[in-house]
């Protein structure tokens, strides 16, 4: 079973009118496979582009090991009883 939903990752506003121009969020596929970095662009008045990128789980997985900070006490070992 896959995962599903969407992140906010950013919003940014316009500062003279305080509208949303730009938005960045991550989606699971459909299949729950692989994840989609969607970045929505209107911070040219009447252009809007969409950028989207795809990445899978597994190669999410391995990057946010690679390149992410441990947290400190989170690194926990539970003993299985048997």
């Amino acid at each position: 079973m896959g995962a599903s939903g969407k992140m906010d990752l950013l919003t940014q506003c316009d500062t003279e009118t305080g509208r949303a121009c730009r938005w960045l969020h991550l989606v699971a596929s459909g299949d729950g496979k692989s994840a989609l970095l969607v970045e929505i662009d209107e911070r040219k008045v009447g252009l809007r582009r969409e950028y989207r990128f795809e990445i899978t789980t597994g190669e999410l997985i391995a990057l946010i090991r690679a390149y992410g900070a441990e947290l400190s006490g989170e690194n926990h070992v539970r003993a299985q009883l048997s």
